[in-house]
C-alpha cells in the first residue's frame, strides 16, 4: 500500500492527486531532503491551496447561467476610507439579496474587493443567474458590468483572479478584509475522498476517459515540503449539448 490517491469531485471536474507519506511509500524508498521553509515560499503554498479550494466552490456551485459581476465607483464617489467602503458592500448584498427573494430564489455569491494601484476600487461577485437589470438598479455609486461564466465548467482561472485581487493589497493599510474571498453559507464546499492505493509506485502518464479531458495547466508534480513525491492534476467533464 505505497501511496494515497484523492479524488475531489466538483461539478463536471475531478480533482485527482497521488502522493506518498512517511507511512505509504514504495519499499525502500527514502525521503528526499526536506526544504527549509521560507515565508515567501509558504506563502506561495498557501495561495496555491487558497485557488485550488476557491475553484472547487466555483465549479461545483455556478455554471454557464451564473454571472461574473463587477460593481465600480466613479471617481467621484470613491469612498474615503475602507469603513465607508465595508458599508457600501453590506448595503449592496442586503439589496441584493431583497431582490432575488423577491424573485422565488437564494442567493448564491463568491465575492471579493479589490483596489488598484491608482485608487479605483472594484467589489466583483459571481452570482447565480438573475435579471441584472434589478441589480443595476442597486447600485448608485459608479457603473455594474456583467458577463456570463463560460460552459466549461472549470473556472480555475477565475479563481486565480480572485485571489490575485486579494493578494494587491494583503497585509497593508489598504487591506480591505482578512479573507481571500467571501461565500453565501448557502454553497456547497467539495471535500477531496482519500484512499490508500496498492502498488509498487503510482503511474506519472495521466489516462484521460473517455467524456472527459485533461486541464493541461492544471498539472503539477515535484516533492512536497516534506520530501515525498506528488502528481496532481483536473479532468473536466465534456459538455455534450443535445
Amino acid at each position: 500500500m505505497p501511496y494515497i490517491k484523492s479524488i475531489c469531485k466538483a461539478g463536471r471536474t475531478k480533482e485527482i492527486a497521488k502522493y506518498y507519506t512517511k507511512r505509504y511509500k514504495p519499499k525502500g524508498e527514502k525521503r528526499n531532503p526536506k526544504e527549509k521553509e521560507t515565508s515567501e515560499k509558504q506563502q506561495k503554498v498557501n495561495d496555491r491551496q487558497l485557488v485550488r479550494k476557491l475553484t472547487r466552490i466555483l465549479n461545483e456551485n455556478f455554471d454557464e447561467t451564473s454571472r461574473y459581476v463587477t460593481f465600480s465607483y466613479a471617481v467621484k464617489n470613491r469612498p474615503p476610507d475602507i469603513d465607508t467602503l465595508l458599508s457600501h458592500r453590506r448595503e449592496l448584498l442586503k439589496n441584493m439579496r431583497k431582490v432575488y427573494k423577491q424573485d422565488g430564489q437564494e442567493m448564491k455569491y463568491v465575492e471579493t474587493t479589490e483596489v488598484g494601484d491608482r485608487g479605483a476600487t472594484h467589489i466583483h461577485m459571481v452570482i447565480n443567474d438573475i435579471d441584472m437589470r434589478k441589480i443595476e438598479k442597486l447600485w448608485k455609486y459608479g457603473f455594474v458590468s456583467s458577463k456570463p461564466l463560460d460552459d466549461t465548467g472549470q473556472y480555475r482561472r477565475l479563481a486565480e483572479y480572485f485571489i490575485k485581487y486579494y493578494q494587491k493589497t494583503r497585509r497593508t493599510d489598504k487591506q480591505i478584509q482578512k479573507k481571500a474571498y467571501n461565500c453565501s453559507r448557502n454553497l456547497k464546499r467539495p471535500k477531496p475522498k482519500k484512499k490508500v492505493m496498492r502498488g509498487e509506485r503510482f503511474r506519472k502518464d495521466i489516462r484521460v476517459p473517455k467524456g472527459w479531458y485533461l486541464d493541461k495547466e492544471s498539472v503539477s508534480e515535484g516533492i512536497t515540503e516534506d520530501g515525498y513525491e506528488f502528481l496532481f492534476y483536473t479532468l473536466v467533464q465534456i459538455n455534450r449539448r443535445i
